[in-house]
């Protein structure tokens, strides 16, 4: 049978309200009892004390007002004096009024003639000359303030000592009534345990109950149902919880559960991933750290203050490219196996292509979601092993390919001059071709040695101070004789170097000279015998531009947007036609992109092309 809670709740207060009432009325008498006999103590005695104290506090008061005046400076003490006199008349006229004890009036009576004669001979002291008060102060003064200071002091420790023997007279009486309460007080307390393990099972467990199953709803657990809490007040909620669980289960049972599986998939879908991956918080913290993430980094999911405890950091390649995404909100994207960060494991060093991008729940705000970083680390290992496999075969065939090209080079050469013997217009017509061809074969073989040089040291620059137009003319002299045999007039701008020569320029002068020759070369032979070729080099801002420019055959629209890349396999590498697809160009390129800059190229069919490094001058690029 259901009880009401309102029914249990008043039995329980009308107990309780008779144990108190028993209990205060004890409390009553003994502190009736008592307040007699502080009243006592505060009428006999406590007043004198405040007196003697006011007394003190006005005689100090006084004291320190005859000093300023006696070092010269009437301008406070007089104001001090006439403002405290009255205060100690009246704390002394307070005291006088409350002689209580036998030896109190003599001493009140003492303190009486001593304030009158310390007060005429500060009077005194101070009509006197300046110069004279200090030494009167400290002779006559001080030793008056300290005696009378003494006799107000004597009153107080005799109406104190009162006042000690009052409070135990009131301790005796108080432990008396601490007796009879502690008696009243036991028996209240009995029966107050006695209704205290009464209560809960009255009221507490049926709503303890309700809890637990409430909490564990919160959880997700939807398995559970409240029980009937046998209490008349709690029947129509645990009523309305069970309604609620069964709707509850019902939405679990459609999108909410496909949103839940959607999201343990792709949790366990990163967990399962070979590459390390892991997603940062706005506040730094690592939110997801897969096993691939923790096995090859040894990151885990924490705060940032739990991290630095640990004693966990990230590789600083991933905590750039995170602080990149963030600085930026763009995503990080290598472009080649040479951005590829290095890494030394227990099991040899490990190659890493780092990628990272931003992180915005949908409908989260921009400030919300701005700071949230995913950083994928993909593992290269083995196609950064097969590049260098690569280069070490390109490299290997390349300078086998010398030696005999050099006995092909001079023997066709030596046939095409007179020394040999004469040839007749068909044979110096096949010699002459293998000639071109040998050198074209000579050139591309350099061409490789280039890049296999450039990519296996990977970036390692070695800059100096130069100046750029001495360096176009280096590159220029060097081409002399390829544009004269071709017709070709090859000439440095010195016009408009002018400005970009007004110091110097940090580079690598023998890459910057390599790419620069390509670009020469490439130049000269798509321009028509007659044409011109131009070199020069101007500020633009935080940046240098060297520009290679001729009035040849040009570039199509078409082969324009692949100029700068590897040519196929099936390339013959000549020089047929308008493209200029070659190792050359992609070689130049490659060595600007390493000195943080890019190469641009412009170009009009029949009308010619220009082609222009952009080196950037900041750090040590100019002194």
């Amino acid at each position: 049978m259901r009880s009401s809670l309102q029914t249990r709740l008043r039995v329980g207060l009308v107990a309780v309200a008779v144990a108190l009432a028993l209990l205060s009325a004890s409390a009553v008498l003994a502190l009736n009892r008592l307040g007699g006999a502080i009243a006592t103590i505060l009428k006999e005695n406590y007043a004198s004390v405040v007196a003697c104290e006011d007394m003190k506090e006005a005689l100090e008061r006084l004291d320190s007002a005859a000093q300023f005046a006696s070092s010269g400076r009437e301008d406070i003490g007089t104001p001090m004096l006439l403002a405290h006199r009255p205060a100690f008349a009246e704390a002394f006229g307070r005291e006088a009024a409350n002689v209580t004890l036998p030896e109190e009036g003599a001493l009140v009576r003492d303190i009486e003639a001593r304030s009158h004669a310390y007060g005429e001979e500060v009077d005194r002291v101070l009509s006197l000359p300046e110069a004279d008060r200090k030494a009167r102060y400290f002779g006559d003064l001080l030793p008056r303030f300290t005696a009378l200071k003494d006799r107000i002091q004597a009153v107080l420790q005799l109406n104190q000592d009162a006042m000690v023997a009052a409070d135990r007279a009131a301790k005796e009486l108080a432990a008396r009534s601490v007796r009879i309460a502690l008696a009243v007080s036991a028996a209240a307390v009995l029966f107050t345990a006695w209704f205290a393990f009464w209560l809960p099972g009255a009221i507490v467990r049926p709503v303890q109950a309700m809890t637990r199953t409430v909490v564990a709803i919160g959880e997700g657990n939807l398995s559970v149902s409240v029980a009937d809490p046998a209490v008349r007040e709690l029947a129509p909620p645990a009523a309305a919880f069970n309604r609620m669980l069964v709707r509850l289960r019902a939405y679990r049972e459609s999108s909410l559960g496909e949103l839940l599986e959607a999201k343990d998939l792709a949790r366990a879908t990163l967990e399962c991933m070979l590459d390390p991956v892991v997603v940062w918080g706005r506040d730094g913290s690592v939110r997801l750290a897969n096993e691939a993430a923790e096995q090859a980094f040894g990151l885990r999911v924490g705060t940032p203050e739990e991290l630095r405890a640990a004693d966990v950091r990230a590789p600083k390649e991933l905590e750039d490219a995170r602080d990149q995404v963030v600085a930026t909100g763009a995503p990080v994207l290598p472009r080649s196996l040479s951005e590829a960060m290095s890494w030394h494991a227990p099991e040899g060093e490990r190659h890493y292509l780092v990628r990272a991008a931003p992180l915005r729940s949908r409908g989260e705000d921009a400030a919300e979601g701005e700071g949230a970083a995913i950083v994928v680390a993909q593992d290269v290992t083995r196609f950064h092993r097969i590049d260098e496999l690569k280069s070490d075969m390109v490299a290997t065939v390349s300078h086998e390919f010398k030696t005999p090209l050099t006995s092909l080079r001079m023997a066709t050469h030596l046939l095409l001059e007179d020394g040999p013997g004469p040839l007749t217009e068909a044979q110096r017509e096949l010699v002459t071709t293998a000639r071109d061809d040998t050198e074209r074969l000579r050139a591309m073989v350099e061409d490789l040695l280039d890049v296999v040089r450039i990519e296996s040291e990977a970036g390692a620059l070695h800059r100096v101070a130069v100046e750029p137009f001495g360096l176009l003319c280096e590159v220029a002299d060097a081409h002399r004789s390829l544009a004269k045999e071709k017709g070709v007039n090859l000439q440095v701008v010195p016009e408009a170097s002018g400005n970009a020569t007004h110091g110097m320029v940090s580079v690598d002068p023998d890459r910057i000279g390599i790419a620069l020759a390509n670009l020469v070369s490439n130049a000269v032979r798509h321009t028509p015998s007659g044409g011109h070729v131009r070199l020069d080099a101007a500020r633009d801002g935080a940046s240098l531009r060297l520009r290679v420019s001729d009035d040849g055959e040009g570039i199509a629209p078409s082969d324009l947007s692949s100029i700068f890349d590897r040519p196929p396999s099936s390339s013959g590498g000549g020089s047929e036609g308008n493209a200029r697809h070659g190792l050359g160009l992609t070689i130049a390129r490659e060595i600007v992109l390493r000195h943080g800059g890019e190469l641009l190229a412009e170009s009009t069919p029949g009308r010619g092309s220009v082609f222009t490094l952009v080196l950037p001058l900041d750090g040590p690029a100019s002194r």
